[in-house]
């Protein structure tokens, strides 16, 4: 048995779990000057799913780079970045495509949609997560944080002082303040029974996943469909069918690739399809045989790693933040992968904790009050992915609900990417936090806002849709009926950007060209509401202007990945075919 003895130091922060979560905070308050231990059961490099970033979480880790003085932390936020700085093994993300499937019937073409992220913003990113999270921590380490690897954590004592952390290995960690990003496996809900049981989330999911080598990509497989400005196999694929949908995440997906492996899962729910006696992969198959394209996809493809599958996923916080402790990012809750959300909640909660930590530090004043807004925080978070994903698993059954959905997902989208675009932009010229005080306090947090606000009318609109979905659900309201009522109020709504094509029902691809751009700026400054309108202006004007600023793009790698599909030019750039090694 361990002995046990007293720390003789005490840390300002004993962050738990070296995820790519704790790995950035524990980066950002050490360059700060914070004394930080981090600590995990395991050791890099890790499996972990939570592959795609959406732009949205690019701004962030944008501003959280500045804001703290990490630069590596905006390596990851294009896949450029990423290419140059971290790892070569790494997809590129193009786009979110959708494609909607009926049981034992070919895939329709014409239901097929796509979100086509605008070449002006970041190009997106399918992390290999072992690497990039074993890349971030050792930023972390060059900053001073102190790693602790293969000593788990079972017991936190606390007092009025601080915390000391009892570790399997029989050490004591001291500190005085806890922040617990362990996951779903986090020792303070443990301690003290922070899960609800039930859970008050209205969505139900379980998931069975793997990675995979020899996946087709879609648009080769599958029956010839609409032109789209970048294939379905460069972006996010979600295969979509009543009760759940199909994650495809390729790593293998442009012309410089260097990992041959396709993250692959599916998300069902038990109620409508309950788990079978039977092997994950057995399962796996025998929902290949109902879905023919799908099938087609994975025709000679197969798995490299061992099944992992669920019960329900979807658990939730009674309570995220206490005396001297929070839970940040999947330690307080989790919903559903869908629309790459899980990393966009946490580097909100990150970039809200950072800078109460630092004052904290400072004035040696951990009391519960100063981090009380993280409970609100991360709730609200919580619950607008549950309506979200919820919502969405409701317009599964139904292609016109779904397409209808589609868009007021993506103006959420479009919206919040404007939002924290802006508040980049500002903060680059000024320096002042002040600009980035409303991403604290987003139309998107919470289920009620002032009615003078220039976003309520949104927030009123998913609401709207929100009980429209529900209705649907409950066998009240035919799908096609509420497809058509949540059209008419896109057609209606004067703060519905027009140059993506959200009204129009018949437009499958969501796309801002550089005509679009050109119209949707005309738009803001001539017929939209006010704040919208400056919103949008500014979302886009503000950081276009940045574009080709010093530290923000990888330039030269754009060009290197822009050549490198070019059959001659690019010859020299490309990596060779496995059966060349």
């Amino acid at each position: 048995m361990h002995q046990t003895s007293t720390p003789s130091h005490q840390h300002d922060v004993a962050i738990i779990g070296s995820g790519v979560a704790g790995s950035i905070l524990a980066a950002c308050l050490a360059r700060q000057g914070a004394d930080v231990v981090l600590i995990d059961a395991g050791t890099h490099p890790k499996f972990t799913i939570g592959e795609s970033t959406i732009p949205f979480t690019s701004m962030m880790m944008r501003l959280m780079a500045e804001r703290y003085d990490v630069p590596e932390i905006k390596h990851l936020a294009t896949f450029e970045g990423v290419y140059a700085h971290v790892t070569t093994q790494c997809g590129v993300k193009r786009n979110f495509g959708f494609a909607y499937h009926r049981e034992g019937e070919h895939q329709v073409p014409g239901e097929r949609t796509l979100f086509q992220i605008p070449k002006v913003l970041n190009t997106e990113n399918h992390y290999f997560r072992q690497d990039t999270d074993a890349w971030m921590l050792t930023v972390a380490a060059k900053y001073g944080a102190h790693i602790r690897q293969q000593q788990p954590v079972v017991d936190v004592e606390f007092d009025d002082s601080g915390a000391e952390l009892l570790l399997g290995t029989g050490g004591r960690v001291a500190a005085k303040f806890v922040v617990d990003a362990g996951g779903h496996r986090s020792v303070l809900a443990s301690k003290f029974a922070l899960r609800e049981e039930p859970s008050r989330f209205r969505h139900h999911a379980r998931s069975l996943f793997n990675h995979f080598t020899g996946v087709r990509p879609f648009d080769e497989s599958a029956p010839a469909g609409p032109k789209f400005p970048s294939r379905f196999h460069e972006g996010t694929l979600h295969h979509l069918f009543e009760g759940g949908w199909m994650w495809v995440i390729p790593f293998d997906n442009h012309p410089r690739a260097t990992n041959l492996l396709c993250s692959v899962g599916i998300l069902l729910d038990p109620r409508v399809h309950p788990e079978p006696d039977c092997s994950p992969e057995e399962e796996f198959n025998l929902f290949l045989a109902k879905y023919p394209d799908i099938a087609r996809q994975f025709e000679g493809a197969r798995p490299v790693r061992s099944w992992v599958r669920t019960d329900r996923l979807q658990y939730s916080p009674r309570q995220t933040v206490g005396p001297r402790w929070c839970l940040t990012s999947h330690a307080a809750g989790f919903v559903d992968p869908l629309f790459s959300r899980g990393m966009s909640n946490t580097m909100e909660t990150l970039h809200a904790l950072t800078h109460r930590l630092l004052d904290a530090i400072r004035e040696d004043d951990f009391s519960v009050e100063r981090f009380s807004f993280l409970q609100e925080l991360e709730q609200g978070l919580l619950d607008f992915n549950d309506d979200l994903c919820a919502n969405a698993y409701v317009s599964f059954g139904d292609w016109r609900l779904w397409n209808a959905w589609f868009r007021i997902w993506a103006l959420g989208q479009i919206i919040a990417t404007f939002e924290v675009s802006r508040a980049y932009a500002r903060y680059l010229d000024t320096r002042d936090t002040g600009v980035l005080e409303p991403l604290e306090h987003a139309w998107w947090r919470g289920k009620a806002l002032a009615e003078d606000s220039p976003y309520a009318p949104v927030l009123e609109l998913l609401h709207e849709t929100s009980e429209l979905c529900q209705a649907v659900g409950r066998g009240e309201l035919d799908a096609g009926d509420a497809a058509d009522t949540v059209m008419a109020r896109l057609r209606e709504a004067d703060f519905v950007p027009p140059g993506f094509g959200l009204a129009d029902p018949d437009r499958l691809c969501l796309d801002l060209s550089p005509a679009g751009v050109l119209s949707t700026l005309r738009w803001a400054r001539r017929q939209a509401p006010p704040e919208i309108g400056r919103l949008t202006h500014e979302g886009l004007t503000l950081f276009l202007r940045k574009r080709l600023g010093r530290g923000e793009f990888e330039l030269g790698e754009e060009i290197k990945h822009a050549l490198a599909a070019r059959p001659l030019l690019g010859r020299r750039l490309r990596v060779p075919a496995p059966d060349k090694y």
